[in-house]
């Protein structure tokens, strides 16, 4: 019984005293394994004859992802079956790098296509990862006028075909914003007739900076053939800031000025605190005096 009772002993021991040690090594292995690698691949051709090609480089733990920042994307185009290299990006905290390329540096396909990679060749502790896609230039050029005290936006799409020229981008949906302080505002959409122009009648209600300018942006978004397209264009248009509801400062939970029921709903609930602690004190100094009233005299 007695030799049981010191081989359980010893067991113990070596179990408290080696496994951590086994558990903490087997971590250090798998820490030091090479982690796989993903890319994700954007893409936006802009109005000024470019494209901007971004890559999100991240690894997966758990599940939260990471940008590796400080990789190196190498940014390629297809011409020829060969792949010529755009040039390298670096990528930041977030892992998001970006390359601008001139279009007319690129060679379309006989389908007028293009094709892009993206590349990550890895590192010892990192897999390598790429990610490829192909689309059409395109291009969105906006223009106004005014007709019959009618303001019009009007958008006109191109696309360059193999030959490398200009020619209508018919039949697509362009959606148009206006940039607020935190995101985009959607004042319409317009469909391209064959002839690849559309038009919109302006607001005029549209709040912009103290001289009225408003910038505007033309989308063609997720297209499986152009992808993001993206236009831009300033104009006048809209209402002066200094002269919006400038005399009469409303009272929203986003402006300085606090609404009414906010202020007097605060004004209550400090009220009822310092008059519980004014209570509180107000009930010892009571005891303490009905103390000395109850104690016998000398």
């Amino acid at each position: 019984m007695k030799r049981n009772l010191y081989k359980i002993l010893i067991l113990a021991v070596i179990t408290i005293l080696f496994v951590p040690s086994l558990m903490q090594a087997q971590a250090k292995g798998d820490s030091s394994a090479v982690q796989e690698a993903r890319l994700t691949f954007s893409y936006l051709c802009t109005s000024n004859d470019s494209i901007c090609l971004t890559a999100n480089l991240f690894v997966k733990r758990e599940s939260d992802t990471y940008g590796l920042m400080g990789a190196k994307i190498d940014f390629y185009s297809t011409q020829d079956n060969t792949l010529v290299l755009l040039g390298t990006a670096v990528a930041d905290q977030d892992g998001n790098a970006s390359l601008n390329v001139i279009i007319n540096k690129l060679h379309p396909g006989k389908d007028g296509m293009i094709s892009y990679t993206a590349k990550f060749g890895g590192t010892p502790k990192y897999s390598s990862a790429s990610a490829t896609f192909s689309a059409e230039p395109a291009k969105l050029r906006l223009t106004f006028n005014v007709q019959d005290s009618i303001r019009y936006l009007n958008v006109i799409g191109t696309r360059k075909d193999a030959k490398g020229q200009e020619v209508a981008l018919p039949k697509e949906t362009v959606i148009l914003y206006v940039p607020r302080l935190f995101s985009l505002l959607k004042i319409g959409e317009v469909a391209l007739d064959e002839q690849g122009k559309g038009s919109l009648e302006f607001p005029a209600d549209i709040v912009g900076d103290t001289l009225g300018n408003l910038k505007i942006i033309a989308k063609i978004e997720e297209n499986e053939k152009y992808g993001f397209v993206q236009g831009t264009s300033t104009i006048n248009w809209g209402v002066p800031k200094q002269y919006y509801k400038a005399e009469v400062p409303s009272r929203e939970l986003w402006t300085p000025i606090a609404p009414l029921w906010m202020i007097i709903t605060l004004i209550i609930m400090l009220a009822g605190v310092w008059a519980h602690y004014f209570y509180a004190v107000w009930e010892l100094f009571m005891i303490k005096k009905a103390s000395k009233k109850d104690q016998p005299p000398i």
